[in-house]
């Protein structure tokens, strides 16, 4: 059998990449009938024409549609050019549909040969609703029974509605018989044979005026009619086409050349009209075959998942105005780099982040998420970036504020102080973020309470409402996405051991020098803190601290090490 192969195109854009694709087909002696959509004006219309009127088998409808995505005006298109092709030329054998965004991955030579070896064989994606969920989100067999008069990205709000009102009226459309409704990817390569029988079906009045009401009928039309008309199906496309999860097809570029090859398909769609390079080399007539046992679809395809994924979600420290109302901090973290969260250790040692900063080799941003400043950087200052230290600023997204502030000085190790008088919106990004590593010590608070002068009764009140941020605050640790790794000491053991808990504390910082640690941070006044923990476990505060046994010598614990240390 020799093949004798056409195309159906559908084009509404970027009409000088269409007659070049046009010219390609027309010199591989294929058949060729254009749609140009009846929203291109009329000049870009005649203008087209004059371009291809010279090119051999090629002709361009004069009957225009006005296509709509999701409506059954493609499908009208799609069956009027494959009309227009037949009548034209009775001599196919093969007809193809493609856009005029597509470009032959292999040389048509090639799609030629492997046709002729599976003659009587019709490529279409062709899967029944019932039996599989080739639709990954939205309407599946509701696309079939319910109604869709209105245009689902013009008429949004009415569309929805509508949906509704027919889901609580139980509407069910009756489908015409014989029909089972399959579905799948709008471009097919079919035998003329069977499109014939499709085109001539008795009942297509019937089936039009069905299809005509249903949603996105371009990719169930010819997938359900295919069943009734053809002999033998293989269920899948021969045009490699992605979709990303809003829907969208992804665009292909010149870098994606190499790799196109790795799919086993014999189109792709949807080409950047400026791929110059892609252009020039998948329409050269001189261009070698690809033979099919280089192509690995299944890692082609990971390729365009993973990207999906990257744009929904970001890379870590990366992100965009367009992730954030997709994100809730269990996807992504903050940081591309390890950084460090010191929760409680504000009350309990005075400038600890100069501390920091000068016995190891950590930047220490101080409090970052205190109610009235930001950090240890003067409100009227920047950070790092231009990343303004201003509260308002800060609130209007924490999460996405961290991410800037950590990527300013990714090159170095960062730490920050949180308390739990510090905004709350931010702990849900940091127990989710891999790279953070929080200490925490646990009833911290107490310091606070103790050191903040008021009658027992407002301590009692303030010490309930930190016991319930502090559970808070651990239980978004606790959840399975949970990522961050978190060190908790008791307030008891930093007390009586504050050498051994402090070490614990920052021995995963780097070293600034290998000079050991000798001495501690300044300790705040903690006189009173036992009868105060003693008081509130009176009147009913289950807390935790358990005051230990005092060390003989108090006062050298607070300020020096009992043994030099070396920081990691």
């Amino acid at each position: 059998m020799n093949v004798r192969l056409g195309f159906v195109i559908l084009a509404h854009t970027d009409l000088h990449r269409v007659a070049e694709l046009a010219q390609h087909l027309s010199s591989e002696d294929c058949a060729v009938a254009v749609h140009i959509d009846k929203k291109v004006s009329l000049d870009d219309y005649n203008r087209f024409k004059a371009d291809v009127q010279s090119f051999e088998n090629v002709v361009v409808l004069s009957k225009r549609t006005a296509c709509e995505w999701g409506e059954f005006s493609l499908v009208q298109a799609t069956l009027d050019a494959s009309e227009k092709l037949l009548d034209t030329f009775g001599d196919l054998s093969h007809v193809s549909l493609i856009s005029g965004s597509c470009l032959p991955i292999r040389p048509v030579r090639q799609m030629k040969r492997f046709l002729n070896r599976n003659s009587g064989v019709d490529y279409i994606e062709s899967v029944s609703v019932k039996n599989n969920y080739w639709v990954k989100d939205g309407l599946n067999e509701e696309r079939f029974t319910f109604y869709f008069p209105f245009s689902w990205r013009k008429q949004r709000r009415a569309f929805d509605r509508l949906v509704d009102i027919q889901r609580w009226a139980k509407i069910k459309r009756k489908i015409p018989e014989p029909l089972v409704p399959h579905i799948g990817s709008q471009w097919w390569s079919l035998t003329a044979k069977t499109l014939r029988a499709i085109i001539n079906d008795p009942k297509r009045p019937y089936f039009d005026a069905y299809f005509n009401w249903s949603w996105i009928p371009d990719e169930s039309y010819f997938q359900t009619l295919a069943r009734l008309h053809s002999k033998s199906i293989e269920s899948r496309s021969l045009t490699f086409s992605k979709f990303d999860y809003l829907g969208k097809p992804f665009v292909l570029y010149d870098d994606h050349l190499k790799e196109l090859t790795q799919s086993d398909c014999f189109w792709a769609r949807k080409i950047w009209t400026g791929a110059d390079k892609l252009y020039s080399s998948l329409l050269d007539e001189k261009r070698a075959n690809q033979p099919m046992s280089g192509a690995d679809p299944k890692a082609f395809d990971e390729k365009f998942e993973q990207a999906d994924i990257l744009r929904c979600e970001g890379g870590e420290g990366r992100f965009h105005q367009g992730r954030f109302p997709y994100d809730r901090a269990e996807r992504t973290g903050a940081s591309v780099a390890p950084f460090t969260v010191f929760v409680g250790f504000r009350g309990i040692y005075e400038n600890f982040p100069d501390w920091i900063e000068t016995n190891t080799d950590t930047v220490s941003h101080g409090s970052v998420f205190a109610r009235a400043s930001v950090g240890r950087v003067d409100a009227k200052s920047d950070f790092v970036g231009n990343l303004p230290a201003e509260p308002k600023v800060r609130n209007r997204n924490p999460k996405g504020y961290l991410a800037n502030l950590l990527w300013g000085q990714r090159d170095q190790h960062q730490s920050l102080m949180y308390d739990f008088r510090d905004n709350p919106r931010i702990v849900g990004t940091l127990a989710h973020d891999k790279k953070a590593h929080v200490v925490l010590i646990r009833h911290s608070w107490l310091v606070e309470v103790l050191q903040k002068s008021s009658s027992f009764e407002n301590q009692l009140a303030n010490a309930k409402r930190f016991y319930r941020l502090e559970r808070r605050f651990l239980a978004e640790f606790e959840k399975e996405t949970a990522k961050a790794k978190l060190v908790t000491i008791d307030l008891a053991d930093m007390l009586a051991h504050p050498a051994k808990t402090l070490m614990t504390a920052i021995d995963h910082l780097p070293s600034v020098s290998p000079n050991s640690l000798k001495i501690m941070p300044e300790r705040a006044n903690l006189d009173g803190l036992d009868n105060l923990a003693r008081k509130l476990r009176n009147h009913g505060l289950n807390i935790e601290y358990e005051p230990s046994a005092k060390p003989k010598d108090k006062k050298k614990q607070d300020t020096v090490f009992e043994k030099p240390y070396v920081v990691k």
